[in-house]
């Protein structure tokens, strides 16, 4: 996975298909825990850009009450 590139939309299928891999009954303990060490690594991703947006918000409402 280019972590640094997916967008948050990417980063959330991918965090949505880690963890249906997950609910299979069909798993192997191995693949179950790269399952969710991958998703685990979407969702720090997806947390990175939500808080990245977060943050130009209360930028751009800091700049607005100026």
């Amino acid at each position: 996975m280019a972590k640094a590139k997916l967008t948050f939309e990417e980063a959330l299928a991918g965090l949505e298909k880690s963890a249906e891999e997950l609910i299979k009954h069909d798993n192997t303990l191995e693949g179950a825990i790269k399952n969710f060490e991958r998703g685990m690594d979407y969702y720090n991703k997806c947390n990175e850009i939500l808080d990245d947006a977060r943050q130009k918000i209360l930028y751009i409402q800091t700049e607005g009450e100026r």
